[in-house]
């Protein structure tokens, strides 16, 4: 019987543990071994949520090592991220998504290496929780996803690397393959929805649907007061298939954006700044001393950073990672357990 928690109820819990002050302080900087310390964070984008958070982290540290060299860089999108891990390069970076879905979506991509053991990582902390969102040009009439199959409807869909292989799941749910969905229209754009030129996409009717996996409220469709809806992915059955990826059940809360009334459910993921498994524990373990120094830093360019780094909210992230198969780096549980936040 599964006890991790549900990402709804690690949601509410954030919310209720980010209102009580940490019983403890931050544990002093571990022993560094000598020599100099090189590092570097890789985001995915220039000016994308997790370039603002990488900068923002190497910023930290600089301010408790001056004398380590700490560069953050852009890899220029997600499949550029992972090359630079393959080779080596990034040494701290933002996790694109659950791990069981990327060995499903990368690993074919490099069929002369075992991607699984060359693209390891270990957890260093929780970065966002990002809920995906299945937006529907409402000029289609669909209002589910089931109703794609159902009507055989010729969908466009725009989306990107993971979130293509979610819409084959929920073909395959439903009772179609790609190949037979192909055959009565349906048609796939490379589109990255959570942006201007995504949702001017989805606006004009050249896509009809768009998913995309973004923390909320996503600045994209805030600016959207009608015409596209969220459609809900809450069928039991749909969302257990997704938790065995590694997703967990969660809402879009009502009013998130100007066109959602009401609560919308759907699946989500806890994405994570994560190192590369030899990289030292007290390299680890003052990187994250250094995060919590100068937490307001990371708080300005993601104000989620406030929850998400508490006692209750990091302990169901690690409980969470352990069951999607992503282990915690030993030098942050080492850093969490003085602060007392895990045993």
């Amino acid at each position: 019987m599964r006890t991790e928690p549900r990402l709804r109820g690690l949601a509410i819990l954030l919310l209720a543990l980010g209102l009580v002050p940490a019983a403890c302080s931050v544990p002093p900087p571990a022993d560094t071994a000598a020599g100099a310390v090189e590092i570097t964070l890789v985001g995915q984008s220039v000016g994308s949520g997790s370039q603002l958070k990488a900068d923002a982290i190497a910023e930290a540290v600089r301010l408790d090592h001056p004398d380590w060299t700490v560069t953050s860089m852009a890899a220029g999108g997600a499949a550029r991220l992972v090359e630079k891990r393959l080779a080596g390069e990034a040494d701290f970076f933002l996790t694109d998504g659950v791990r069981p879905l990327e060995l499903e979506v990368r690993g074919p991509l490099f069929p002369d290496i075992d991607f699984e053991s060359a693209s390891a990582y270990r957890i260093v902390m929780p970065s966002s929780i990002t809920q995906t969102h299945f937006i529907v040009n409402e000029n289609t009439g669909l209002t589910s996803l089931a109703a794609i199959v159902e009507q055989r409807y010729p969908v466009t869909v725009g989306c990107l690397g993971f979130s293509e292989q979610v819409l084959s799941k929920v073909l395959e749910y439903y009772g179609a393959s790609r190949a037979q969905a192909e055959a009565w229209g349906t048609k796939v754009e490379s589109v990255s929805v959570a942006s201007a030129e995504g949702v001017e996409a989805l606006q004009a009717g050249r896509i009809d649907l768009g998913i995309t996996l973004a923390s909320i409220p996503h600045s994209s469709f805030l600016g959207i007061s009608d015409g596209l809806r969220l459609l809900p992915l809450g069928e039991p059955g749909l969302v257990d298939l997704m938790e065995e990826w590694g997703y967990t059940p969660t809402t879009i809360p009502a009013k998130t954006y100007p066109f959602v009334d009401a609560e919308v459910p759907t699946v989500g993921a806890l994405q994570s700044l994560s190192t590369k498994p030899g990289t030292p524990d007290d390299v680890v373990y003052d990187v994250l001393a250094a995060v919590f120094n100068h937490i307001d830093l990371l708080v300005a360019v993601h104000a989620e950073t406030d929850d998400l780094l508490t006692a209750g909210s990091v302990a169901a992230a690690i409980s969470l990672a352990e069951r999607n198969g992503e282990p915690y780096h030993p030098g942050a549980l080492r850093f969490y357990r003085e602060l007392g936040w895990v045993p």
